[in-house]
């Protein structure tokens, strides 16, 4: 006997189009998705990039000058999520498959990202990675 599938939530919906968005280089679409008052953590983020940032413009000039400048292509895409028991809270497993533009090297990594939600959409994202696959791909 087969479990019925788990039924897809709202939240899980809305990651998946942040990481098309992302994918095709919508960053403006991805902002879109963002509270005014988004908080990102970047869970061990790399000393160039001060940590969290606040606010909608500041996290649409982050995935802009971050991942628009280092990466072409760059495609995110979630392989399993976990919803949270207070129904605003979303885990998120993903992986990444891209390029580094300055060096031509692969960069293929895996997350974990906690998401939040509220009336104007996404309002806190963490992130966690593997730290030494993206220094071997950058430097």
């Amino acid at each position: 006997m087969t479990s019925p599938a788990p039924e897809v939530t709202e939240h899980e919906v809305t990651v998946r189009e942040l990481f098309q968005r992302m994918s095709a280089r919508d960053f403006d679409g991805v902002a879109n998705l963002l509270s005014d008052d988004v908080e990102f953590d970047l869970a061990f983020a790399p000393e160039f990039l001060e940590m969290p940032v606040r606010g909608r413009d500041a996290m649409h000039a982050l995935i802009t000058n971050v991942i628009g400048a280092m990466f072409d292509p760059f495609r995110l895409e979630v392989t399993t999520t976990y919803p949270g028991a207070d129904g605003t809270t979303l885990v998120a497993e993903y992986v990444s498959d891209g390029t580094v533009k300055s060096n031509g090297r692969p960069y293929v990594n895996r997350y974990i990202g906690i998401f939040r939600f509220g009336d104007g959409g996404i309002t806190f994202w963490r992130e966690y990675h593997n730290t030494e696959v993206a220094t071997a791909a950058i430097s």
